[in-house]
């Protein structure tokens, strides 16, 4: 009955379909979401851009308790089963139980830094909003992936709005950027549990959450690396005790990610894999992954400076720094893609009770335990190295540097490493021929806007006077690489005629 289950999601989850929904949408709220950015780091100092940084990655510690619902939901809605009631009512009562938790650590940090205690306070609110919105998360991911992408957009587009009148025109500061985010979430909210109200129409059942908890230490132990990932941007602010630091690497890290839009094409093999899918789908979503993150990465890299500047021109001597988070977040994507691929080919948990020994044995243990072991030496790396370049009077962009050069060291072996597991279990070849083709395109672009940037893109301190000409020289690059793919690329030509199949259907 249980493998019935899963050949039943087969047609409903449709992995391009979904992947390039999710990308558009993706690349739609890079720019939605660079407006919101811009409004944000024009109009709050770095040490308020700082505090504001620190909050996103604190708020990110408690949401591990969160993670052993979503993290089951998922895998058992892609299996066809109707756990979300389970799942919501779970979440909301774990969120309170995480607000004095999060309020010590806030207490603590505002107390050995120059973070500001007020804003702090205000985003405890934030805490029950993400765990909610996680949770539907988990719940659409595992049977519609593409309304994911519909909230997102939502959310990003709405976000705008609502910072032009609180941090522009009412000038809020950071209290604004906060109560911006808490109505953007509720909306994105309301637009999640439209698309999962037919997963949550099941009784709560203490049963499932019991089992749940019962494997708690699988998520909760998977959960760790994103918390050691993230626990670096507070660890620099408590060694140095500034958050001017935190701000020019939050500013080159929003650059940086938008090389992690391209993961979006790969959101809907997950659940396919789970549902158990072809691994024929693997090489093909792979092709499409390459095809947008490689020039993504080629963006990032060369409007690393213009995208500084239009951030706010006191962050445009961090270029070198976008270059290198660049670089490794395009690792980490070809690292996560290869995870998530291990992860949904695992069938361990189609057992009612596994035992202890199977589960650690699986891939669902066998992955978080490399991640742990990988960015555990990441801190071990970094910390030390902070404590002697502090100790040094090293500057600060400097220090940042350092601090980014070992988190793309530190990505590169594990990738390769999943690599040959990924090859081992499902016979994967990498697309050799089509990645030489998308990384020539991408030097065809790079090589024009080195002949034409000086011309086009004038550095004027006015935002109105300088985007206009950021967004000519970009749309120069992207019909280049089109141009080129198009031509020299059969795969290329086969995505613009199913995007246009999709769209006259």
């Amino acid at each position: 009955m249980r493998y019935r289950l899963f050949f039943s999601q087969l047609s409903s989850i449709r992995v391009t379909y979904s992947g390039l929904i999710a990308f558009i949408i993706g690349i739609i709220s890079v720019f939605t979401g660079l407006v919101f950015v811009l409004i944000v780091t024009r109009q709050l100092s770095p040490e308020e851009f700082g505090t504001w940084s620190i909050l996103g990655s604190m708020l990110s510690y408690f949401l591990i308790s969160e993670r052993v619902i979503s993290y089951w939901t998922t895998r058992q809605i892609a299996r066809g089963e109707d756990v979300g009631k389970t799942s919501v009512i779970s979440s909301i009562t774990f969120s309170f139980g995480a607000i004095p938790f999060y309020l010590i650590l806030v207490y603590y940090v505002s107390a050995q830094s120059n973070a500001n205690l007020e804003p702090m306070l205000l985003a405890t609110i934030l805490l029950p909003i993400y765990f909610i919105s996680q949770t539907l998360f988990g719940i659409n991911t595992g049977h519609k992936p593409h309304a994911t992408s519909y909230s997102l957009l939502v959310f990003e587009v709405f976000k705008i709005p609502v910072a032009l009148l609180l941090v522009f025109w009412l000038d809020l500061g950071i209290n604004g950027a906060i109560t911006t985010v808490i109505i953007a979430y509720l909306l994105r909210i309301s637009i999640q549990f439209y698309f999962a109200k037919p997963k949550i129409k099941e009784k709560f059942n203490f049963q499932i959450l019991r089992r749940w908890l019962k494997f708690s230490w699988i998520p909760i132990y998977s959960h760790i690396e994103k918390t050691i990932r993230t626990v670096d941007v507070l660890l620099y602010t408590l060694i140095t005790g500034s958050v001017i630091g935190v701000a020019y690497y939050t500013a080159s890290l929003t650059v940086a990610m938008v090389v992690s839009h391209s993961a979006l094409i790969t959101q809907a093999l997950y659940p396919k894999l789970l549902a158990r899918g072809s691994y024929a789908l693997i090489r093909e979503n792979f092709i499409l992954l390459m095809f947008f993150s490689i020039p993504l990465l080629g963006i990032a890299v060369i409007f690393a400076k213009p995208a500084l500047f239009a951030l706010n021109p006191l962050y445009d001597e961090a270029s070198l720094i976008v270059i290198i988070l660049s670089f490794r977040t395009f690792v980490q994507i070809l690292g996560g893609t290869f995870g998530k691929i291990l992860r949904g080919i695992e069938k361990v948990d189609v057992e009612k009770n596994p035992t202890f020994s199977s589960l650690t044995k699986s891939y669902l243990f066998f992955l978080p335990t490399v991640y742990n072991i990988q960015y555990g030496l990441y801190l071990a790396i970094l910390v030390p190295l902070l404590f002697f370049l502090v100790s040094v009077q090293t500057s600060e962009i400097e220090i940042i540097t350092w601090w980014a050069i070992i988190g793309l060291v530190i990505e590169i072996p594990v990738v390769i490493f999943l690599a040959i597991k990924v090859k081992k279990e499902t016979n994967f070849s990498f697309p050799i021929r089509n990645t030489v083709k998308y990384l020539f395109s991408t030097l065809a672009f790079v090589t024009v806007f080195f002949l034409t940037s000086p011309h086009i893109i004038i550095y004027h301190q006015s935002i109105y006077d300088f985007m206009p000409t950021v967004i000519i020289q970009l749309v120069i690059c992207v019909g280049v690489y089109i141009g080129i793919t198009y031509l020299i690329d059969e795969k290329t030509r086969i995505l613009f005629k199913s995007i246009l199949k999709e769209l006259k259907q």
